[in-house]
C-alpha cells in the first residue's frame, strides 16, 4: 500500500496544479525523490483527489514552498514527456476563469481534448483499428488489450486491479498514442471521412487507353452509354478524379446508365475522401487577383494593424471579403506566423472551408466536432508542433499556439460565438481579441451587419473601421420588398401562410430555371397543438414550453430537453376531439409549398435534417448542382452559402424576430434578414428578397428596406442609452436552479438579500425568466446592470461570488445551482 502523507522537508520539491474539476482553488502535491527531475510547466501528472478519485492534472507551478493549509498528498506519476500546453495558453485560461466567473478547472475542461483528461470513471474499449496482433505489446499492453477482447469494455480502475499497480495512466496514455485503446466517447463518435461518389476506367481500358475504341464499339447499340463514355473521356482529361455527377450533368444520363457500363466492365464506380467539412471538391487554385476595393481594404487594413489595433472590416455581402482575409493569411504565412481563423459554426460553412483548403492545401487544417478524441489529440500536437493556419468554430482558441500572428473572426456579429452552457460562459469574439494581446497579434473581425459593440468600439477609437460598401464585380446589392401580410390577409390574397406577391415570384424563378431560399426561424411543422373547446395545448411535462409536432415523426417535440410524446387522440382535459395545429415551422412551409407548386424540388435545412454526418453536405450540394429549386431553413441557411441561380429570398414572418421578449431582437432581426438578403442574386444578376410582416411599421423593416447599417446604429444606440443596456453598461445574468420551486424562492431570497445590500440600484431580480422550467428544474433570474468601470465590475463580480458562497453555505439550500453568465448575449 503506498503512504499518500508524508513529512515535508526543507528541499522537498511541491507542484501546484489544475484538476479538471469547479473547484475554486489550485492543489499542491509532494512530488517523490525519483520524479523531481520529470516535473515541469504544462505536463499532465496523475493525482489523487477527494476520498480515492484519481485525476490528470496539469502543472502549473514547480515550488519548494509546501501549503500553509493542509499535508500535501504525494504525486503519483507524471504522465507526459514534454508540456502540453504553453504559458500564454494558461493565462487565456486564468483571464476567462476571471472575467467569466467560473473556476481554472472548468475552463481546462473545456481546453483539453477528451484523451487529454483521464479520471477513474474514464472507460476503455479496444481501438476498431486495432487487430488481434499483440505481438508488439510489452507485458503490462497485452494483459490490458487481453482483458478488453473479453470484457469488451473496462475502467482506469480496473486496469489498475489487473496489473497490481496504482500508477497507470502513462501506460493509458501510451496505448492511446499507439491507437491500442479508445475511450468510449470515441465509439459513439465513430468518425467517417466525407467521400464523394466517382467513376474511373477498369482495365484494360485504364491502362490502355487505345482500347476505347473497342469500348464504343461495345456500346454501339446504346445511345445513353456512349454518351456517358464519350462526357467521361472529354471531362477527364487532366483530373485524377472525375465525379459522377459531372458525367450525369455533362450526358444528360442517370445512374443507371453508369451501373450499366460497370456491369460491362468498362467503368469503376468508387468513393473519393474529401475534406471531411468541404461541400464540394475543386481543384487547388491560386488566389484571384485583388479589386480596386479589395485593395483599398488592405491598405487601410494595414494601418490598423500599424496603430496595434483589431480591425473591423465591415463588408456588404458578397463583396469578397474572403478573398482579403486569404491576402492577410498568406502574409502571415510568409512571416512564419500561425493563423486562427473563426467561424461561428464549423458545420454551417461548408464553402469557405473548401475554398481555404483549395487556395493553402495542406498549410490548413479544420478543427470541429466529428472528430473523434484521437484525432483531436493529433491535431492539438500539430498545432502545438507549428501548424500554419487553424480554422474552427470557438473552442478552436484553446489551441495550444505557439507563434499566433494573426486572428480572423469571421461574422464577428454571430450569436454562436457565444458559449451558454455549460461553463466557461465566454464569447470567443471577445476572448480572440484578449488572445491575440497575449500573443501580439493582429486581428480582424470581419461581417456584414457588424454587431452594436463592435461598431461602437470603432466610434470611440479602440478599433480601426474598413468598409467595403460595394458587391464583387459591381453586382448590385438585391431588390428588398416588404409585403403586407396583414392587407393581403383582407384582401383575401393570403394563401396559407405565404403572400401571392411571394407566390407569383416563386413561380417565375422556376419557370426561368433560378433557385430560392425560404427562411423560417423556426422548425417542425406547428409550434402549438391546442384545444379549441377548452384552450389546453400540449406542455411539456420537464419544462415550461410548448410541444412542437413534427409531423415526418408524427409526434410532439419539446426543443430544450428533447422530450417526446404522441398526439393525443381526445383533449386530455376535456376529451374533446377538436385538436388542431396553430402556427408554423420549415416542416409545414415545405408541406404546403409542394400543394401550391406540385413541379418544385423542395428541401429542407433545419436541426432535424441536418443531424446526420454528411446530411448538410449533402444538402449543399444538391442545391448547388440544381437538383433542388426551393431550400426552406432555419437560420442555417442565412450562413456561408454562396450559390450562383438563387434569384429569390423570401423571410416568412418578419414579426417573429421583431416581436421577441429580448433587448437584442432588433438587432438580431435586422442581422439575420440582411444575411439572408445577402444570399439571393450574389453571381450573374440582382436578386430580389421579399419579407413578409403583419406589422410593416416597425423602424427596423424600414433600415432593412434600405439597407440603412448606419440609421439602425443610431436608433438601436440611443434606444440603448435610454434604457441603459449594453454597449452602456455590462450585464451579468445569474441564474438560479432547483428540482422544487419553495427551495429555489428561499435560495432566491437569501441571494438577493446579500446582492441589495452590496450592489442595490444595480442588482434586479427576482423574476420569473420567459422559460421558467427547464429539464424540470425551476429557474428564477437575477440581472446586474454595471456601468462601464473595470472596478465596479471587478467589485460586482465580487459581490456574486460572495452571493454565491453565502447561499451554499446556508442550511437546505446549498444544493440550489447558481449560474453566472457575464456578457449574456
Amino acid at each position: 500500500m503506498e503512504e499518500q502523507l508524508h513529512p515535508a522537508t526543507a528541499t522537498q520539491t511541491y507542484v501546484t496544479v489544475i484538476l479538471p474539476l469547479a473547484v475554486p482553488k489550485t492543489f499542491t502535491y509532494e512530488v517523490p525523490e525519483p520524479l523531481v527531475p520529470e516535473v515541469d510547466f504544462g505536463k499532465r501528472v496523475e493525482v489523487e483527489f477527494g476520498k480515492a478519485k484519481r485525476y490528470s492534472a496539469l502543472i502549473l507551478e514547480v515550488t519548494n514552498t509546501p501549503p500553509e493549509a493542509y499535508q500535501p498528498k504525494l504525486l503519483l506519476s507524471v504522465i507526459d514527456e514534454s508540456p502540453i500546453v504553453n504559458e500564454t495558453q494558461v493565462r487565456l485560461w486564468r483571464w476567462i476563469a476571471d472575467y467569466y466567473l467560473c473556476t481554472l478547472g472548468e475552463v481546462m475542461n473545456a481546453a483539453l481534448p477528451a484523451n487529454l483528461k483521464l479520471s477513474s470513471e474514464t472507460i476503455l474499449s479496444l481501438s476498431p483499428l486495432f487487430g488481434q496482433d499483440f505481438s508488439d505489446l510489452n507485458d503490462q499492453e497485452y494483459l490490458i488489450a487481453e482483458a478488453l477482447t473479453i470484457q469488451k469494455e473496462i475502467t482506469i480502475d480496473d486496469v489498475r486491479g489487473i496489473l497490481q499497480r496504482k500508477t497507470v495512466y502513462p501506460l493509458i496514455r501510451r496505448m492511446l498514442d499507439k491507437r491500442i485503446l479508445y475511450l468510449k466517447e470515441d465509439l459513439k463518435q465513430k468518425y467517417k471521412p466525407k467521400t464523394i461518389g466517382c467513376v474511373r476506367l477498369q482495365d484494360p481500358y485504364a491502362s490502355q487507353p487505345k482500347l476505347l475504341e473497342e469500348a464504343f464499339a461495345k456500346l454501339s447499340r446504346s445511345t445513353r452509354q456512349v454518351e456517358a463514355l464519350m462526357a467521361y473521356v472529354q471531362i477527364s482529361r487532366g483530373l485524377d478524379h472525375v465525379r459522377k455527377q459531372d458525367v450525369y450533368d455533362k450526358a444528360g444520363v442517370d445512374s443507371t446508365v453508369l451501373r450499366a457500363l460497370e456491369k460491362k466492365g468498362i467503368f469503376e464506380l468508387y468513393e473519393h475522401e474529401v475534406s471531411r467539412i468541404g461541400g464540394y471538391e475543386e481543384t487547388t487554385i491560386e488566389a484571384s487577383t485583388l479589386s480596386d476595393q479589395q485593395t483599398q481594404a488592405m491598405a487601410a487594413i494595414r494601418a490598423g494593424f500599424e496603430d496595434n489595433k483589431p480591425v473591423l472590416l465591415h463588408g456588404v455581402t458578397g463583396s469578397g471579403k474572403t478573398r482579403v482575409y486569404i491576402e492577410l493569411i498568406q502574409e502571415a504565412i510568409d512571416r512564419g506566423e500561425q493563423v486562427l481563423y473563426l467561424l461561428p459554426e464549423i458545420a454551417l460553412t461548408t464553402q469557405i472551408v473548401s475554398r481555404l483548403e483549395r487556395v493553402f492545401g495542406d498549410d490548413i487544417t479544420v478543427y470541429h466536432s466529428r472528430l473523434n478524441n484521437n484525432e483531436r489529440v493529433e491535431l492539438w500536437n500539430s498545432v502545438l508542433n507549428g501548424k500554419p493556419v487553424l480554422l474552427g468554430a470557438r473552442s478552436a482558441l484553446f489551441l495550444p499556439f505557439s507563434k499566433l500572428g494573426l486572428i480572423v473572426v469571421d461574422e464577428e456579429h454571430d450569436p454562436s460565438f457565444k458559449q451558454y452552457d455549460p461553463n466557461p460562459r465566454y464569447n470567443a469574439r471577445d476572448a480572440a481579441v484578449f488572445l491575440a494581446h497575449l500573443h501580439g497579434a493582429k486581428v480582424i473581425l470581419g461581417t456584414a451587419t457588424p454587431s452594436l459593440e463592435s461598431f461602437s468600439n470603432t466610434k470611440k477609437d479602440k478599433y480601426r473601421l474598413v468598409e467595403m460598401p460595394e458587391r464583387f464585380g459591381g453586382l448590385q446589392l438585391p431588390e428588398i420588398r416588404i409585403v403586407d401580410a396583414k392587407q393581403e390577409l383582407k384582401e383575401r390574397k393570403l394563401q396559407s401562410h405565404f403572400t401571392s406577391v411571394l407566390i407569383d415570384a416563386l413561380k417565375t424563378t422556376l419557370e426561368q430555371g433560378q433557385q430560392a431560399i425560404l427562411f423560417q426561424n423556426r422548425r417542425g411543422y406547428s409550434p402549438t397543438y391546442r384545444c379549441t373547446t377548452c384552450g389546453w395545448h400540449a406542455e411539456c411535462i420537464q419544462c415550461d414550453v410548448s410541444l412542437t409536432y413534427h409531423k415526418y415523426h408524427n409526434n410532439l417535440r419539446c426543443h430544450y430537453c428533447g422530450y417526446q410524446t404522441n398526439l393525443p387522440s381526445a383533449c386530455p382535459a376535456c376529451g374533446d376531439k377538436k385538436l388542431v395545429i396553430k402556427g408554423f415551422g420549415t416542416e409545414k412551409i415545405e408541406d404546403e409549398l409542394k400543394i401550391y407548386l406540385p413541379e418544385a424540388r423542395i428541401a429542407r435545412m433545419d436541426l432535424d435534417t441536418v443531424r446526420g454526418k454528411h446530411a448538410h453536405a449533402r444538402l449543399i450540394n444538391d442545391f448547388e448542382e440544381g437538383r433542388t429549386d426551393i431550400l426552406v431553413g432555419t437560420q442555417m441557411v442565412t450562413k456561408g452559402l454562396d450559390f450562383e441561380k438563387v434569384a429569390v429570398v423570401g423571410v416568412l414572418s418578419a414579426d417573429q424576430l421583431l416581436q421577441f421578449p429580448d433587448f437584442r431582437a432588433g438587432e438580431r432581426a435586422f442581422q439575420l434578414m440582411l444575411q439572408v438578403a445577402g444570399r439571393a442574386g450574389r453571381k450573374h444578376k440582382r436578386g430580389q428578397v421579399i419579407i413578409q410582416a403583419f406589422n410593416t411599421t416597425s423602424p427596423v423593416l424600414r433600415e432593412v428596406l434600405a439597407g440603412d447599417y448606419p440609421g439602425f446604429f443610431t436608433r438601436e444606440m440611443m434606444e440603448r442609452n435610454q434604457f441603459q443596456y449594453p454597449p452602456y453598461v455590462r450585464l451579468i445574468r445569474i441564474t438560479l436552479k432547483h428540482t422544487k420551486p419553495a427551495t429555489v424562492n428561499d435560495g432566491a431570497k437569501l441571494f438577493e438579500k446579500v446582492l441589495k445590500k452590496r450592489l442595490g440600484d444595480w442588482a434586479m431580480g427576482p423574476a420569473v425568466p420567459y422559460v421558467s422550467r427547464i429539464r424540470s428544474y425551476y429557474l428564477l433570474d437575477f440581472m446586474i446592470k454595471v456601468p462601464k468601470d473595470p472596478k465596479k465590475l471587478a467589485y460586482a463580480k465580487a459581490s456574486i461570488r460572495e452571493a454565491t458562497e453565502y447561499l451554499n453555505q446556508a442550511k437546505g439550500l446549498s444544493n440550489v445551482r447558481v449560474s453566472v453568465d457575464v456578457d449574456p448575449y
